[in-house]
């Protein structure tokens, strides 16, 4: 078996400034960049990466990863560009040509490496600039923080704009605090329910001759409770939410009252009466 000396990876070489001519795009880059976008970019901050080149065994200097950020500068082309941007209110010429006679040459990191290698860093330099998500509070505030001066950034004011709508649609509403709902209520001696004089279920004043009754119950009761309700309903038509829950409550008592009878017996009658629903 034969191991190869080959290094593996790229291996870095030199950082330099080159000529436009001097470089080869990368053939066959499946990516599809936005070259204006980074053209804005480029007069507005000047080229700050470098572009990723493999040297190649003839001396050929092939682009891996930056070939839209040669085309922007291929564009832009050869200086003064006459392009003015403002920076905290001021006008400065492009950060590329600044104003002045200018060959376009583009800054470089160049790199040996195999074709295999070449092939990978390509693939993921595409893949990466996919990859991932924004963390859209942070991303708001940055734009915030430019004061209105968007200029080279890649994004406008009517993006900062349905950022910050999609932010406040997206906020939660707050949870309403119960003490500012309701006042406190005085508890209820043992055994007797609790009663309160705030408007009845849904914010109407309870008619004349009638008072609000305010039932606190276990949680366990809970579930069983709106079942008796439930149920009540279903047999009392025509009835208000009042009179159900009223008959509800009686046939509660009919059961208990029979579980404290001699025979333990559970009668229909004894339960229609006290429900006040004898029919006979």
């Amino acid at each position: 078996m034969t191991t190869s000396t080959e290094p593996t990876g790229a291996v870095f070489k030199r950082l330099e400034t080159r000529p436009l001519g001097d470089l080869t795009p990368y053939p066959g880059n499946a990516r599809r960049g936005d070259v204006g976008m980074i053209l804005e970019s480029l007069t507005a901050s000047g080229q700050f990466r470098p572009l990723v080149v493999r040297e190649q065994a003839d001396g050929a200097l092939v682009v891996l990863a930056g070939n839209h950020t040669l085309q922007a500068i291929e564009r832009h082309g050869y200086g003064p560009c006459g392009r003015v941007t403002r920076h905290d209110g001021q006008e400065r010429p492009c950060a590329l040509c600044h104003g002045q006679e200018w060959a376009p040459t583009a800054q470089v990191a160049v790199y040996t490496c195999t074709d295999d290698t070449a092939r990978r860093i390509v693939l993921a330099d595409n893949r990466t600039s996919d990859a991932g998500a924004y963390d859209d509070q942070a991303l708001a505030d940055l734009l915030a923080d430019m004061d209105g001066d968007l200029a080279g950034t890649g994004y406008t004011d009517d993006d900062l704009e349905d950022l910050l709508q999609y932010l406040e649609e997206d906020e939660p509403e707050p949870e309403p605090d119960e003490d500012d709902d309701q006042e406190q209520e005085e508890p209820a001696p043992a055994g007797e329910p609790a009663t309160s004089s705030a408007p009845a279920t849904g914010g109407d004043t309870p008619p004349p001759g009638h008072a609000s009754l305010v039932l606190t119950y276990r949680q366990a009761d809970k579930d069983e409770t709106s079942r008796l309700i439930a149920a009540a309903g279903e047999v009392i038509q025509g009835a208000d939410s009042a009179e159900i829950i009223l008959r509800a409550l009686r046939t509660l008592v009919a059961v208990i009252d029979s579980r404290h009878a001699p025979d333990g017996v559970v009668t229909v009658a004894a339960l229609l009466k006290a429900a006040d629903l004898d029919q006979t």
